[in-house]
């Protein structure tokens, strides 16, 4: 059975937990792989990608916001 946490047995990343690979690598093999032998490896790393990726866009939601309010504040947040 193929999990988030299980280490790939195949590619450029072999030996990683499929969870900590990188997001492009993940959109890959969801596409790619779909239809082959490792169709369950697709289908985890289309779950792990959606996942990842909404939480890439939470921090970049938050750390706008706090670039926002820093600015409203009269601080530059560049000079943090």
């Amino acid at each position: 059975m193929v999990t988030k946490s299980t280490k790939l047995t195949f590619g450029k990343h072999k030996g990683r937990k499929l969870k900590d690979c990188p997001l492009g690598y993940l959109k890959w093999v969801s596409e790619h792989l779909i239809d082959s032998d490792f169709h369950a490896w697709a289908i985890v790393a289309e779950e792990v990608y959606q996942k990842r990726k909404e939480e890439d866009e939470i921090i970049d939601d938050l750390e706008k916001a706090a670039d926002e309010f820093l600015r409203d504040h009269g601080v530059d947040p560049k000079n943090l």
